[in-house]
């Protein structure tokens, strides 16, 4: 059976269409980014959609309930399939929410946490790193133990930008190979945008590793995902691991 998977977050959305011939057998066809902006608006949507004829459709969306409406319809219209829209829930695939009101969590955070205990039950910390930077962190036996939000590269970078007089800088054109101190605000502002959120996510790692320690569990692993996580992964100095489609691969559990 194809199976086409979305992610859609709050600028941009990822696909992947799947082969899936049962016991975790999956293989993936193909993938690709649309956005950022409407993309369900496109006059074109992608060939392989059509080449590849899926026969499911299963997604997670944090961009809200009208992005959700306008997703199904193109959708239906074009593919004559519904969309099945993952949910969170107080417990699935072996995972316990930390959340009381499971509906305030992020359906993109609660997928990447499944992934990631399904790839490996032991302890972990999972960051994804798209509009906003998400750490979860995973406990021994499955227990999510909530977690933090921090913005994203481009949402500071955009801050700076609309709140300051002289820090107006762009993105930087070619790849960051140093977050040395900076000698010019471009520098500074490049090089310290990755640093902040690298204390955030090594202190977040240090705490469960601690934690871990107490408890006698393995040590915790690291995990990156989302469009900013392979760069920030470089710089990280703690032992890690990029999964390109982790929030994908959480949809087989909420939506087998």
């Amino acid at each position: 059976m194809n199976i086409l998977e979305l992610d859609q977050g709050n600028t941009r959305a990822k696909w992947r269409l799947i082969t899936d011939a049962g016991q975790d057998a999956i293989r993936v066809i193909e993938r690709g980014v649309l956005g950022p902006g409407k993309w369900w608006l496109a006059e074109t949507l992608p060939a392989a959609w059509r080449m590849h004829a899926p026969q499911r459709v299963r997604a997670a969306n944090v961009a809200g309930a009208a992005v959700a409406e306008a997703i199904c319809a193109r959708l239906h219209g074009v593919l004559g399939l519904d969309v099945a829209f993952a949910r969170v829930r107080a417990e699935c695939g072996g995972v316990r929410c930390a959340y009381r009101d499971t509906s305030r969590l992020g359906v993109d955070r609660w997928l990447a946490v499944l992934a990631a205990f399904r790839r490996d039950p032991s302890p972990a910390l999972v960051v994804d790193c798209g509009s906003a930077v998400t750490l979860d962190l995973l406990g021994a036996g499955g227990e999510h133990l909530g977690g933090y939000i921090v913005p994203g590269l481009g949402l500071m970078r955009r801050a700076l930008y609309a709140d300051t007089d002289a820090v107006k800088v762009a993105p930087p054109a070619n790849v960051i190979t140093s977050l040395a101190p900076g000698c010019d605000t471009a520098e500074a502002v490049n090089h310290g945008l990755p640093l902040m959120v690298l204390g955030a996510v090594e202190r977040a790692y240090d705490d469960l590793a601690h934690r871990c320690a107490e408890e006698g569990s393995a040590a915790p692993r690291l995990l990156f995902c989302g469009g900013d996580g392979g760069a920030l992964a470089r710089w990280c100095d703690r032992p890690n691991v990029v999964v390109e489609d982790l929030v994908m691969e959480g949809l087989a559990l909420t939506n087998p």
